[in-house]
């Protein structure tokens, strides 16, 4: 594996929607209860939203069960050098914020993407200008997250400053999957499913906007590589990587995460490939890059990272089982 070094920008400067409906064909029980969520919401204060939410998850991540466990190893595999406590509470710390991020996306669900936005801090302003303006002139940019921070607020705010179109994965719940799809396709934003025709994906490039992708699992019916994650080779999706560069187009990272208990925006580089690379390569490069990419980010905030995700599940072929770390227990 081939390290590849990154730089973050580190600057920092400041800068109605309707209540998704159902349809006859999406109306279940999960669906019903998941707008009924969505409507009462709103009657929280952000602010508690985002307390709540934390005592919520920090209850949860104190449970002895599997995730919290498997946050726990994939943290001491991910930070070796790090002693026992700090494994226990970053683990912690991490479902905490899931319920902060996620109480507070729903309590805000009604409140539009001008109010969200206004006075929201945004690392790497001039990289947002320059994909802003390719968008303008017809030229698409593959965007890059993934599960750090708040993507769902991403792709909201996201949505606002440029065209946006994401890549999805359809819910297994016919009714979560129609709240979910009209949530993500508010304004001009558009939704294309997981697994949709490669031209579909191509064309959005091709009218000129970003493609959101979030390649950051290691999910096994997806063409995959083998790129570094924390220095251990981890089966990534390449078909971020594989898009810009059949479109002849750059990716960009994108993440919104909370910073001294703000959401900031953050945009990195518009980057592509190494001249004289084949598809394949390319397609490998961009997809080690983007990953060094977010894990400098996490590195920054590793408790905003989901841990408890398998990111390593798949382990490359002829490869030695490796002794996974001994968890410490879930004690305060």
């Amino acid at each position: 594996m081939r390290r590849i070094a990154v730089r973050l920008p580190v600057e920092a400067v400041t800068a109605s929607d309707a209540t998704p409906r159902a349809t006859l064909a999406t109306d279940t029980v999960a669906g019903r209860f998941a707008r009924f969520a969505l409507r009462t919401g709103r009657a929280l204060p952000p602010w508690f939203a985002l307390w709540f939410g934390g005592v919520l998850g920090d209850a949860f991540g104190a449970l002895p069960m599997r995730d919290q466990r498997r946050a726990r190893e994939h943290l001491a595999r991910a930070f070796p050098r790090r002693d026992a406590t700090w494994i226990r509470r970053t683990a912690r710390a991490a479902f905490r914020h899931t319920g902060r991020m996620a109480l507070w996306t729903v309590a805000t669900n009604q409140r539009s993407a001008a109010v969200l936005r206004r006075d929201m801090p945004i690392e790497g302003r001039a990289w947002l200008a320059r994909s802003r303006a390719a968008c303008a002139r017809g030229e698409g940019v593959v965007g890059v997250t993934g599960h750090f921070g708040n993507w769902e607020l991403l792709g909201r705010l996201g949505g606002s400053v440029l065209p946006l179109s994401s890549i999805g994965k359809p819910m297994r719940d016919a009714g979560i999957d129609a709240v979910v799809r009209e949530l993500r396709t508010r304004g001009t934003n558009r939704l294309i499913p997981q697994g949709a025709p490669v031209m579909a994906s191509l064309r959005e490039l091709r009218q000129g906007r970003m493609l959101a992708t979030l390649p950051d699992q290691d999910v096994p019916r997806l063409a995959s590589v083998f790129v570094p994650w924390f220095g251990i080779a981890a089966a990534t999706p390449s078909g971020p990587g594989m898009l810009a560069a059949m479109a002849r187009v750059p990716v960009q990272p994108a993440f919104c995460y909370l910073r001294a208990g703000r959401w900031v925006m953050h945009w990195g580089p518009r980057t592509r490939a190494p001249a004289g690379l084949d598809r394949d390569d390319a397609a490998l490069w961009l997809t080690a890059w983007t990953t060094a990419y977010q894990e400098a980010l996490v590195r920054r905030a590793p408790e905003q990272w989901v841990w408890w995700h398998k990111r390593w599940r798949t382990r490359p072929p002829g490869e030695q089982p490796a002794q996974t770390p001994r968890s410490p227990p879930a004690t305060t």
